[in-house]
């Protein structure tokens, strides 16, 4: 009766259609506008009590270490508990944390609690994931992903926008209460949406979670990537590619004033055109999502990713350079939509959490190690060298991937699920 009951329930859900997509985007959305007006609040903050750069960089750490701690665990957790419960549990507690950072003086209490801030975003994301997977149809998503994309990019170029007026009117403490606020109203919309229960393979395991729970989770999610590891293998390569990326776009502000010599003012404009670059292939991207093949989504669109970061590398002009920027943020949105939708189509929804999690363990890990290996190799040799070679070797490994995918025993990854002849609702 049980799984009756759950079948019911996900169709109900399923059948909402565009109306419980866009309270799913709106919840989303607002809570990632918040994100980003407390980014800018935060550091000024920090830097305001401590006058210390230090003390502002610590703040960068604390989020990949809070990962690495949470992602142990939080597949399990994801994935035998109700997601939607566990999406509004996580938004209420970043409220109150968030709330509670301008009545704090000392700086590791500041710290103690951002940690937790952390963990609860190491939850709330792989959670969304999984519930989007579950309430959206499968040739709905990949529409919604280039929504949710064109979202989150619209609250990348707003979110600073804002924090910078409060900041300018108001103060830092009125920020960071914003995106508190963001976080509750983030919540109260998340309630308004289906009750989807646990995934059918789940029922009944909302128990108590313990190291051996754990422990056979972690073996469940090996034995799926021995059996799909054509799966696994393009997820992780892609993953890697960007991650590769991120460890480039640490030196980038060095790059750029060092050895471009630009001023701070187009080092300013770069990053203005990237999001503005990211806006727009984002609207691009849903526009025409009905008409772009996964494949080419996903390896096209990380080949010209790697491509915008070889041009950087190359770049001795800011003319240049932002040919470049444009380039990575209009490809950047075409290929995490196809990742994301290739991801959601090809892993099972009772594993995503787990799989997710302990993916997401293994990059957070090695997104660490880039970043340091990077640093210090830049330091020994030309950091102009260091963005070739390693750009140059992005551009290999996304050539790779994109033409694996043309390969006609691949196809069935990428094949577009049939739209249903009728839709009820």
């Amino acid at each position: 009766m049980k799984n009756i009951r759950a079948k019911r329930v996900a169709s109900k859900g399923q059948c909402g259609g565009w109306k419980h997509a866009g309270l799913l985007l709106s919840g989303v959305g607002i809570s990632n506008l918040g994100d980003f007006i407390y980014i800018v609040a935060i550091n000024l903050m920090v830097l305001n009590m401590t006058q210390s750069p230090a003390a502002v960089a610590g703040l960068w750490i604390i989020s990949p270490i809070a990962s690495v701690c949470t992602k142990f665990w939080s597949g399990s957790l994801i994935d035998r508990y109700d997601q939607r419960q566990l999406m509004i549990g996580a938004d209420m507690l970043r409220a109150m944390l968030v709330a509670m950072l301008p009545l704090m003086s000392i700086l590791w209490m500041m710290y103690a609690v951002m940690f937790l801030i952390s963990m609860s975003s190491s939850i709330f994301v792989p959670s969304s994931q999984v519930y989007i997977t579950r309430l959206v149809p499968a040739e709905r998503r990949k529409r919604f992903n280039s929504l949710q994309a064109l979202i989150s990019s619209g609250a990348f170029i707003t979110g600073p926008a804002v924090a910078g007026v409060m900041l300018l009117y108001l103060s830092p403490a009125a920020a960071i209460y914003a995106n508190a606020v963001s976080f509750a109203a983030s919540a109260l919309i998340l309630m308004f949406l289906p009750k989807l229960g646990i995934g059918e393979q789940n029922i009944g395991t909302g128990s108590r979670l313990t190291p051996r729970m754990i422990a056979q989770d972690w073996r469940a999610v090996l034995s799926f990537s021995r059996k799909s590891g054509y799966v696994v293998g393009i997820y992780a390569l892609f993953q890697i590619i960007l991650v590769v990326g991120m460890s480039l776009d640490a030196q980038e502000v060095v790059f750029i004033r060092q050895v471009m010599n630009l001023p701070e003012s187009q080092y300013g404009a770069l990053m203005s055109i990237t999001g503005i670059g990211y806006l727009a292939g984002s609207m691009l991207v849903w526009m025409f999502a009905k008409h772009l093949p996964v494949r080419h989504m996903m390896g096209g669109g990380v080949l010209l990713v790697a491509l915008g970061y070889f041009l950087f590398a190359r770049s001795f002009s800011f003319e240049l350079a932002a040919v470049a920027f444009i380039l990575l943020g209009l490809c950047s949105a075409l290929a995490n939509t196809g990742l994301v939708t290739f991801y959601q189509n090809n892993i099972p929804v009772d594993l995503m959490g787990r799989m997710s999690s302990v993916l997401g363990l293994v990059l957070s890990v090695l997104q660490v190690a880039s970043i340091l290996i990077a640093g210090v190799i830049a330091e020994q040799l030309s950091l102009r060298m260091v963005y070739t070679v390693v750009s140059g070797v992005m551009l290999l490994a996304a050539l790779g991937l994109w033409v694996t995918s043309m390969f006609p025993s691949r196809s069935r990854y990428y094949d577009e699920p049939a739209k249903p002849k009728a839709m009820v609702g």
